[in-house]
């Protein structure tokens, strides 16, 4: 029997994943929340097999609970369950610790999957989100005057541009502040510069915002 929790903002996605998962012998839905705080106050009562977690959420984001379930129990399995369908999302969430990642649109028997081996320990993808990585892939190149930045990097210079703050940039992006915080590092030192204003004006000056 795996365990699972259902961590969603819409009260009819969830009663529709209980309702779905009901169907199935071999899973037993322990427990639903609708914000970060309470999946993570379910998460530590619980501790299901298996969290099924939405990027969007009350009170943050999907990406700060992965983060957090994570910090209280490394072998945590989550899979994301979402609408969102960007490459930025999924890399996001997998690079925060999730094993899978699969869209609301999907069919049942993706889902079905991707929670018994999530359940396993193996990563999962929805065959969209698959493809699009593969695509995302194979088209990758930087031009010559874009110092390896990545489509991400790019668009938080952007954001600063605009005078965003790390919090607010958070916000938009879905990332926690510590995440942002350690892009940003990144991103000044591929453009070597060490304070916002200079990552704005470099940027600025390569036409890369």
């Amino acid at each position: 029997m795996t365990t699972i929790l259902i961590v969603d903002d819409h009260p009819i996605v969830r009663q529709g994943l209980r309702s779905l998962l009901s169907n199935y012998s071999q899973f037993d839905v322990v427990g639903e929340a609708a914000t970060v705080a309470d999946a993570l106050a379910a998460f530590d009562e619980l501790r299901p097999d298996v969290a099924l977690v939405d990027i969007r959420l009350r009170g943050g984001s999907g990406l700060d609970l992965i983060d957090a379930v994570l910090e209280q129990d490394p072998q945590a399995r989550v899979l994301v369950v979402s609408s969102f369908d960007d490459d930025e999302y999924v890399t996001r969430s997998l690079r925060a610790g999730a094993l899978g990642y699969v869209l609301k649109i999907d069919s049942p028997s993706t889902l079905v999957g991707a929670i018994q081996a999530v359940a396993s320990g193996e990563r999962a993808l929805s065959p969209q989100v698959t493809n699009q990585l593969v695509e995302q892939l194979l088209g990758e190149a930087a031009p010559a005057d874009q110092p390896g930045l990545d489509a991400l990097e790019i668009r938080m210079l952007g954001m600063l541009s605009r005078g965003l703050s790390n919090g607010q940039i958070a916000d938009e992006l879905y990332m926690s502040d510590r995440t942002v915080k350690r892009r940003l590092r990144v991103v000044f030192a591929k453009l070597g510069v060490g304070r916002r204003a200079e990552a704005v004006g470099v940027a600025a000056r390569r036409g890369l915002i």
